[in-house]
This record gives structure tokens, C-alpha cells and sequence, in this order.
């Protein structure tokens, strides 16, 4: 009868398995397979076990090598030797290849469950080593070993976990092969091992595709067909297991953190053998980003510089919005009432008289349904006066006929880039040069008129515009007038 060793335990165990050929001693990894012992398959060579094993890890050997009966046995890949060794000394998931006084308690807890292959003990030393031929070969075709031993002297001790390719495929009394089963091959036997998962956000989808990827039933993988799947279980109402294919699924909403569902698989053929295990599936909390803004006002009318701060701000790649984020101003620099965040619509207004300057409003988004899922960014707020600029002219009238030899100065001026008018902006006239009574600036307008018979030459008159809303906000340009005789 089989015996299983718990699931969580240090493999110590060796457990006689019957196999097709007689008996044979194995020694179940507790992760769902039984290793033959390397000492019933030593002094085969690579190549004459290459002839009736297939290499993929997965497809059972068929015959005998050597007078010794591989038939339903797998060989083992470098990998799997790998996560074999792993069982006993993690560091082996990270390097190849490990050695020193550190491993010497691991490897020597590896031979008490696997026979050594080799053995020796002098009057000062003694070492001991089990090793194995895999079903890989590295780059160059030469055939990997994997090896694990141990040794001391009166002075040190020191251990090793080696899997590595060598130079040769000759037999050798020192190495057998790697060669696994099934955990419970030919009884009803049910194994259920613990599984992890999870999802990038509460949006939820598919935690582990089946819980019956790494579950046996009489040696065989856990399948629908085979086992009877049921839900024990969980830490939320929003992680579920799907009976008809093993997976777990996660709705949309469910808290951020880790949560635990167990399930039992049972055999259909046999119910009453039974087995449990867990499932941990983390789910991650939406990544919430809150970009940087920009924007400009002017004192003189305020007015919105941003319409909303959670334009190009987001919540789990989606635009965040008053529906899902709430806002929060976390600082003010410098410190003004003219400048204010609206939390209800994000929009960053600027009160008309609001002093010149440049400030930096922090502001933080935080998910509603998570709220310690939060993130903070910067508006950055100029207040300036609008731009205003008047720009030069030139006209030629004749200064017999004279008449309204401009329409208008303010034709190409402009004000915070509109076009410039008497509802905007003030004109007056700053000087004409050389004075003459004849010609006149209507600031009613913005016209230029030459009364007739005014003495005929070239004037200079310069005009200043203001802003109506902020009078200091001021320039000015000038008309360069021609007058001809004519």
C-alpha cells in the first residue's frame, strides 16, 4: 500500500511502490511523482536509453536496457531533475550548480531518501554521491547529469547539487538514470496540490486556467472526466471556481489583496477517495495615475485654466472621472483664495484680480472603491497679464483732397491673440511728428483722417492701445502717413 507523504514536509521518506516488473523502490516528491532509485539503473549508457525512453519529459519508456525493465517509467528532463533537487535545496532554482559547506545538511537529507550511486569512507574521510543520467543534452549534444552528494574530513564538511552536462555517453557504475511515474500509478489514490494566482486589477477575469493542472487520480492527471470537482470554500464571494473546467474566476469588484479558496477533487470511479487543497490568488489594485497639468489666466478677468485635472489622469488604464476617483488638494504655492480646485469637476479656476505670478497647486486622486489606492500630481497655474500688441502701419493720402486715409489702427492689433477692438481696448493718441492740425486719430474708431489742404509730407503718428479690464496693460505702435501734393 502507498503511503503519502504530506505535501509541505522535507521529502524523507522511501515508499515501495509494485511495479509492472516486480518490486522496485521509489520515492515520492510529494509534488505528484515517483522517482525510481538511481542505484536500480546504473552502468547503462545515455545512448542505450535514448533507444527505448522518449526525451520530452512526459512520454512513458517501453522495454528493457541491460536486463533492467524500463516499461511506464518517464526520463526525466534537466528541469525536472531541477525542481526534484529543488524540494530539498531551493538555491538550486537559481544556479546549476552549487557546492560548499552550505549544501552539506540538504544533499545529505537528499541521500536519505535516495540510495547514493557511489559511497566511500577512509580512516580520515568519507563522501557519498547519487547521480543520473537526464534526457537533455545542452547546446553541443553532450548529455546532462545531475548529481547530488555529499563529504567530509576531520576538519570540513561540504555538499553539492549538480546538474550539468559532461563529456561522454559511455556507462558508468557511478550514474543511473532519472526516472519518474505518476504518484499512485494503478490505485485509486487522489492528490490535490495548492495553486497560486491572480489578476492585474479588481476588474477581475481568470486567475489559474485549472486546478487540475498539478492534481493526480490513480496516477494519472486530474481531469473533469476523472474527478468530481467541488467548491469548499472561499474568502470572497467574487472568487470562484469553475466546476465544469477547474478554473478561477474573478468578478469585476472584488478587494484588492490576497484571497483563499479551497476545493476538493474526489474520484469518480472511487469516491470516497478524497482530497483538498488551497488556491491564493492576489489580485493587484488598479494602477491609478495622476498626470501633471498647465494652465494660464489673466487678473484682469480670471476665468478657468484647466477645464478639468482628470483629463489625462487614470484609473486601470481607463480615464479616472468623478464616478470612480475622488479628488483632494493636497497644497497650494504659493498660498492665494484666487486660485481654487473645483472636487467636483476638477476644473482649476483663477479669481479675476488674482495677483501676477506663477503657482504649483498639488492635487491627489484617490479610487473610490479602494480608498488607499491614490496618486497625487501638479497643475502648474501662471497668471499674466494677456498679451497685447499693436502693430505699425503705413498709408499714403493725398493732402488737397484729405479724408479717412486709415480705417483702422486697430485692424492688425491684437489682445490675447483676438483681434483688438474699441470693446477691448482704449486708444489714445501719443504724439504726431511734425504737427500739423490737419491730421487726426478718431479713438472713437481707430480711423485716421486728413483734413483738405493739409500740408503735404511725411508724418509719424504714434497710438497707444490698453486693455479696458487691467488699464495698465498697455502698448503702442506707430502710422508712418505720405502725404502727396496731389
Amino acid at each position: 500500500m502507498i503511503r503519502r507523504v504530506a505535501k509541505l514536509t522535507t521529502l524523507s521518506v522511501i515508499i515501495v511502490v509494485f511495479g509492472m516488473s516486480g518490486a522496485v523502490q521509489a520515492v515520492d516528491d510529494a509534488h505528484g511523482k515517483d522517482w525510481r532509485q538511481l542505484t536500480e539503473t546504473v552502468g547503462i549508457s545515455w545512448n542505450d536509453v535514448a533507444q527505448i525512453c522518449p526525451r520530452d519529459g512526459a512520454s512513458p519508456c517501453a522495454g528493457s536496457v541491460g536486463g533492467v525493465d524500463l516499461t511506464d517509467w518517464v526520463w526525466a528532463t534537466d528541469e525536472q531533475v531541477i525542481d526534484l533537487f529543488s524540494y530539498f535545496e531551493p538555491d538550486i532554482l537559481t544556479s546549476s550548480s552549487l557546492s560548499g559547506q552550505k549544501y552539506f545538511f540538504t544533499a545529505t537529507n537528499f541521500l536519505n531518501s535516495f540510495r547514493p550511486t557511489f559511497s566511500m569512507t577512509l580512516t580520515y574521510q568519507a563522501a557519498a554521491f547519487a547521480a543520473g543520467w537526464t534526457a537533455s543534452t545542452d547546446a553541443d549534444g553532450f548529455p546532462v547529469v545531475g548529481s547530488a552528494g555529499w563529504g567530509m574530513t576531520n576538519v570540513s564538511i561540504g555538499g553539492h547539487f549538480t546538474v550539468a552536462p559532461i563529456a561522454t555517453s559511455d556507462a558508468d557504475g557511478t550514474r543511473g538514470i532519472f526516472l519518474w511515474r505518476a504518484t499512485g500509478l494503478g490505485t485509486p489514490a487522489v492528490f490535490a496540490y495548492d495553486d497560486v494566482g491572480q489578476v492585474p486589477s479588481p476588474a477581475g477575469g481568470t486567475a489559474v486556467a485549472s486546478v487540475l493542472a498539478n492534481d493526480w487520480v490513480g496516477g494519472e492527471r486530474a481531469t473533469p472526466a476523472n474527478v468530481r470537482l467541488s467548491q469548499v470554500s472561499s474568502t470572497s464571494p467574487r472568487v470562484k471556481l469553475v466546476l465544469a473546467d477547474g478554473s478561477v474566476n474573478v468578478l469585476a469588484g472584488v478587494e484588492p489583496k490576497t484571497h483563499v479558496l479551497v476545493y476538493r477533487i474526489c474520484n469518480r470511479a472511487r469516491p470516497r477517495y478524497c482530497d483538498e487543497a488551497m488556491v491564493e490568488v492576489s489580485v493587484k489594485p488598479f494602477v491609478i495615475d495622476a498626470a501633471n497639468d498647465q494652465g494660464v489666466a489673466a487678473p484682469s478677468t480670471g476665468g478657468t485654466a484647466v477645464a478639468s485635472v482628470l483629463a489625462n489622469d487614470t484609473l486601470g488604464g481607463a480615464p479616472a472621472t468623478p464616478a470612480n476617483v475622488t479628488l483632494s488638494v493636497k497644497s497650494l504655492t504659493a498660498a492665494t483664495p484666487g486660485i481654487t480646485l473645483n472636487l467636483a469637476t476638477g476644473a482649476v479656476d483663477v479669481a479675476k484680480g488674482t495677483a501676477i505670478g506663477t503657482y504649483a497647486l498639488v492635487y491627489g486622486i484617490c479610487e473610490i472603491a479602494n480608498p488607499t489606492n491614490c496618486d497625487s500630481a501638479t497643475v502648474t497655474v501662471t497668471v499674466r497679464a494677456k498679451v497685447i500688441d499693436a502693430v505699425n502701419d503705413s498709408v499714403r493720402g493725398s493732402s488737397k483732397t484729405g479724408g479717412t486715409i486709415l480705417a483702422s489702427v486697430l485692424a492688425n492689433d491684437t489682445l490675447d491673440g483676438a483681434r483688438a477692438t474699441t470693446g477691448t481696448v482704449t486708444l489714445s493718441l501719443v504724439s504726431l511728428t511734425p504737427a500739423v492740425n490737419g491730421i487726426a486719430l478718431d479713438t472713437s474708431d481707430g480711423s485716421v483722417d486728413v483734413a483738405p489742404k493739409t500740408q503735404s509730407g511725411t508724418y509719424a503718428l504714434v497710438y497707444r492701445i490698453c486693455e479696458i479690464a487691467s488699464p495698465t496693460n498697455c502698448d503702442q505702435a506707430t502710422v508712418t502717413i505720405d502725404l502727396s501734393g496731389k
